[in-house]
């Protein structure tokens, strides 16, 4: 007689469709008249229903289009590296800036005289790794 269902209610691939086509409308008319460019106008879009709607339909639409999910991932990976950045204190230290590092020059593997008269390899080295010698 009844039938519960449990859990979420997934979206068809009409509902899909329809949030596709209204909100590519919507954000090429306002990027038009805005100037904005239309993957900004995502990027709002997106960090919006994520801070106040985060179990709707435009949620699973983002996460089902690889550029926009590349977007998002990018923005986060972004944000998580600034705020460690921030957190550390090395943009203030001056210290963020990478190293780089002369290796000592192997000459086991050089066989001509041109090959000895070259520099020795360089390294680039993150401020933030242990490993990484000071100056």
């Amino acid at each position: 007689m009844f039938n519960f269902n449990f859990g979420k209610k997934k979206p068809d691939i009409k509902q899909y469709a329809i949030v596709a086509v209204v909100l590519s409308s919507i954000i090429a008319a306002l990027s038009q008249c805005t100037g904005v460019s239309e993957n900004g106008l995502w990027d709002l879009l997106d960090e919006i229903q994520r801070k106040y709607f985060p179990q709707t339909i435009l949620n699973e639409f983002i996460l089902k289009d690889p550029e926009k999910l590349n977007r998002r991932i990018t923005r986060d990976v972004d944000r998580a590296i600034d705020d460690y950045v921030k957190k550390s204190g090395l943009k203030e230290s001056g210290v963020d800036k990478p190293r780089y590092i002369d290796e000592i020059n192997d000459e086991t593997m050089c066989y001509t005289d041109e090959c000895k008269a070259l520099a020795p390899p360089m390294r680039i080295c993150a401020p933030w790794v242990d490993s990484c010698p000071k100056d």
